[in-house]
């Protein structure tokens, strides 16, 4: 309880601190680098509070590969705390949006150009996502992805959805594939508990040449992986959880 309770302390004075950085910077139009700085320091500040610890490896596959979609599944919030904390590149995240409704944090997010999609309303989403490519091609920055939809509470990797690997085929971009384990441990109700964060990230899936025919293929090919590098985490800790 007591870890809850700072935890909660914690994230409401981080996220007030770092999102005020953010803001300021978003006003002078501070580099990708600054953002990144940012996004690290909230997301540590958060982990350490909770007592997360996060081992990623696999880190050398990202090196040099400039602009690129991030395909990962998705447990729980502190899948972003680590994704953030962990990934040496430049990230940014399509984002509910319901979160920005969210005082100050939604301003922050955007200066540091995140996006956010209404699901409600398809024809915007498409059109944000676009945009959102766009920037990602000139300012060579990666875009991170959950296309399951939702968090699984669970821990079984769900159905992928088609839009992500739509805009992956669009931008001719590569696919990174990213599996994140540990997350559905590191709550019960409202307790926050201490625990680790698991991450592999896989290859990036080549897009160049493929056009829209190839959509589905795409999508088998960056699950099947994701599905692996995440079998691969849990038979080293011995979680016989189904994938």
């Amino acid at each position: 309880m007591i870890r809850t309770v700072w935890f909660g302390l914690v994230t409401v004075a981080a996220t007030a601190w770092y999102s005020g950085r953010s803001i300021v910077g978003g006003l002078f139009r501070a580099s990708h680098a600054y953002h990144d700085a940012v996004q690290r320091g909230w997301s540590r500040a958060l982990l350490n509070a909770s007592g997360v610890d996060v081992e990623a490896d696999g880190l050398e596959n990202l090196t040099g590969v400039g602009a690129a979609i991030l395909v990962a599944n998705h447990q729980s919030n502190f899948d972003i705390f680590a994704l953030l904390s962990a990934l040496p590149v430049s990230i940014r995240f399509v984002s509910k949006q319901e979160l920005a409704r969210i005082p100050l944090l939604a301003q922050a997010m955007r200066s540091a150009g995140h996006v956010f999609i209404d699901r409600g309303d398809r024809r915007a989403a498409v059109v944000a996502m676009r945009g959102a490519a766009e920037r990602m091609r000139q300012e060579s920055f990666c875009l991170g992805l959950f296309p399951e939809g939702t968090r699984s509470t669970d821990g079984r990797l769900g159905p992928f959805k088609k839009g992500s690997f739509v805009l992956a085929i669009e931008t001719q971009l590569p696919v990174v594939p990213v599996a994140v384990d540990g997350g559905r441990q590191l709550t019960m109700g409202r307790k926050v508990l201490p625990g680790t964060v698991r991450i592999r990230v896989g290859k990036p899936v080549p897009t160049l040449g493929r056009t829209a025919r190839h959509r589905d293929e795409l999508l088998s090919e960056v699950r099947g992986s994701v599905a692996g590098l995440l079998a691969t985490l849990r038979e080293e800790t011995g979680d016989s959880t189904p994938i």
